[in-house]
């Protein structure tokens, strides 16, 4: 069965709309700004996904475009004039970043840790949103969360601090105990094989095939990679597994969508602590 990601993100959006409207009653608009720096066309992409979400639960997004050459003090004044700024409660940097900007973590570091609704900082109040969206589709899939998933064997692969690691790290405070496999990782298709969820956080061809999956097991794709003609696909070929695969993201309109959406939840939240 293919999992909607579209609906569920509709379902988080029509929430936060009601949020939003009670927060405008007490004067308040969430709002979150985002710097890009440079033309990344999938960077350009994203931030238009964000705006779309931000207008359809009635916040608002400041789009701050700087050009390749930007030097780092300029960035981080940007960053510092946002932080001070009580109408916004949200700052993100999109990444990627270029390399003369140095270590994006630096940059990311200097936001405010209320506002950074991204949740990259280690004292962030805030989920990274890929997490919690991996966790709002699997509550799609089993109505019965936290008792569903307690039996079921759980395999994430890849450990990137902006997918892999903090939706392990998600799944392990709700008390899951899933297994995390990288390139590393010893007899890594056996492990596959076993699992009766496989969130897959890679973004290459074929990392997840129909040869190494259980039956009927659940399909996340995180990752994403784009072919020569800029089509986008996940981390398996949906062709090829769906006869398989109990229930599996379709990329696009999987997780996309839903990270967006708990993002948009993020944003509420830092307004509504501002």
């Amino acid at each position: 069965m293919k999992i909607d990601g579209k609906a569920i993100a509709e379902q988080i959006l029509t929430m936060c709309s009601k949020r939003v409207l009670d927060l405008k009653h007490k004067g308040t608009i969430p709002t979150m700004a985002v710097i890009q720096v440079g033309d990344d066309p999938a960077s350009t992409a994203y931030i238009n996904q964000k705006k779309k979400a931000a207008e359809r639960i009635g916040a608002l997004l400041i789009h701050k475009k700087l050009p390749t050459g930007v030097t780092y003090q300029h960035v981080n004044m940007l960053i510092c004039e946002y932080n001070t700024n009580p109408a916004i409660h949200g700052v993100i940097i999109q990444q990627p970043l270029p390399h003369t900007l140095g270590d994006s973590a630096t940059l990311i570091g200097q936001i405010d840790p209320k506002k950074d609704i991204d949740g990259f900082l280690p004292n962030s109040p805030y989920p990274v949103p890929v997490a919690s969206a991996v966790v709002e589709i699997l509550r799609s899939v089993f109505s019965q969360f936290d008792s569903s998933l307690n039996t079921k064997n759980i395999v994430v692969i890849g450990r990137g601090a902006t997918a892999g690691k903090p939706i392990a790290d998600l799944l392990i405070s709700r008390g899951l105990n899933p297994t995390v496999i990288h390139s590393q990782t010893n007899n890594s298709k056996e492990i596959i094989k076993t699992a009766d969820i496989v969130v897959s956080c890679v973004g290459k061809p074929n990392i997840v095939r129909r040869d190494n999956i259980k039956r009927d097991a659940v399909l996340i794709s995180v990752g994403i990679w784009r072919d020569s003609s800029g089509k986008l696909h996940g981390d398996y070929e949906e062709d090829a597994i769906k006869d398989i695969a109990g229930s599996y993201t379709p990329t696009p309109g999987g997780v996309g969508p839903v990270n967006v959406a708990c993002l948009m939840q993020n944003l509420i939240s830092a307004a509504i602590n501002s």
